[in-house]
């Protein structure tokens, strides 16, 4: 292997090694000084992995550090890691996240998203929650074709509840139980009532 080893100060020296292996938090590199144990550097977000040729700094006082990653095999996964909380922010102008296949989220606590305005753009959207809560002023839904199927439906208005449909279709394998203070049931045409008992009063 080609070693580069360039003096930066009186007891810094960096040169290009191989990761071997990791042992613990740090790494164990093969370089032309030697093999030695090194930690990932801060600004190496790039976590090395066995057979990565990295670039290292080395003390007088043995303190080894991996600054970054140089190459690696084709194809192998690139992941970044940071020790404590990670912020990417951009002062001015956008911040864009693009995968040619596959976009993934995940955390072991919980997801948040906040900003002025949200759109989703999707050709297939699902949703999977043990528990939803929804909070808004105001909801406004355009729909060609709902459906829902659920096993249990509540539902509390407090003031106006209005439907317009030009058919309105109701049906309960028992009982339905209309009730008001003031029940009005009008038609233009025909009023029906059917059963196999009637009962009014």
């Amino acid at each position: 292997m080609n070693r580069l080893a360039r003096e930066l100060s009186a007891d810094v020296t960096q040169e290009q090694g191989l990761v071997l292996r990791r042992d613990g938090d740090s790494f164990v590199v093969r370089a032309g000084s030697g093999d030695f144990r090194a930690r990932r550097a801060v600004s190496c977000l790039v976590e090395p992995q066995t057979d990565d040729l990295v670039l290292v700094a080395a003390t007088e006082r043995g303190t080894c550090y991996v600054l970054a990653v140089l190459e690696r095999d084709e194809g192998a996964p690139t992941r970044l890691v940071a020790e404590g909380d990670l912020e990417i922010a951009a002062e001015r102008g956008r911040v864009s996240i693009t995968a040619k296949e596959e976009l993934a989220l995940a955390s072991s606590h919980g997801i948040e998203l906040a900003a002025a305005s949200l759109g989703l753009k999707a050709l297939d959207a699902r949703l999977v929650a043990e528990r939803i809560k929804a909070y808004a002023t105001s909801l406004d839904s355009v729909f060609d074709r709902w459906s829902q199927r659920v096993k249990r439906s509540y539902r509390t208005v407090e003031e106006a509840d209005h439907l317009r449909a030009e058919r309105i279709d109701y049906e309960a394998q028992r009982t339905v139980n209309l009730h008001g203070q003031n029940t009005v049931v009008t038609a233009q045409e025909i009023v029906k009532v059917d059963g196999g008992q009637i009962l009014v009063g």
